[in-house]
């Protein structure tokens, strides 16, 4: 049984993406490339490359307040939001330490289109925040056995390196914007 990485145990499967997608469990394939084709870290991708990546990517739906993704913990994949909103944050405190934060640290909100779980991926270290639903949704996910697949391919490969190195410098340029506001309030 593989589990999906930080959700609840009653949304876990056996097998390959493609055996669940038989049993039902995955949108059809017209709709996952009519999604992948829209998300930022696939952007610029032909029909065909699109097809290849769906077929290893898994629908999952969350509810307000479930955890997709909890930090410290081992890559599961690459996660792109399809429907709904998420919440990225640093939580107070950690689980097995003493340290505390003063306060639980909002990182970022993730709508339609956004990717998240690739820190972790391409640097094959621990999760470094916490992902957990705002409002109802669905993800795809691309687990780590899948993506490291897709990655095998080099020209793929190279697109979603670019797209990631866009996505991140994007990211960058909003943070400091954010940090500037403050330091210009103070």
């Amino acid at each position: 049984m593989e589990s999906m990485g930080g959700l609840p145990d009653n949304i876990s499967f056996s097998g390959t993406p493609n055996e669940y997608e038989a049993r039902g469990g995955i949108m059809f394939k017209n709709r996952k490339i009519e999604v992948l084709s829209k998300a930022k870290v696939f952007e610029g991708f032909s029909r065909e490359e699109l097809k290849t990546i769906s077929k290893h990517c898994l629908k999952i739906e969350f509810q307000r307040g479930d955890v997709l993704i909890e930090i410290s913990q081992k890559p599961s994949g690459l996660f792109i939001l399809t429907k709904g909103q998420l919440k990225v944050f640093l939580p107070e405190r950690l689980d097995g330490r003493k340290e505390r934060r003063a306060s639980t640290v909002n990182l970022n909100v993730l709508k339609e289109g956004d990717c998240f779980g690739e820190y972790s991926l391409l640097e094959n270290t621990q999760v470094s925040a916490s992902v957990v639903g705002k409002e109802p949704g669905e993800v795809l996910k691309i687990p780590k056995s899948g993506f490291d697949e897709i990655m095998a391919d080099d020209r793929i490969g190279k697109k979603i390196y670019r797209n990631f190195l866009h996505i991140l410098i994007k990211r960058l340029r909003k943070k400091e914007n954010e940090l500037d506001l403050v330091l210009l309030a103070s």
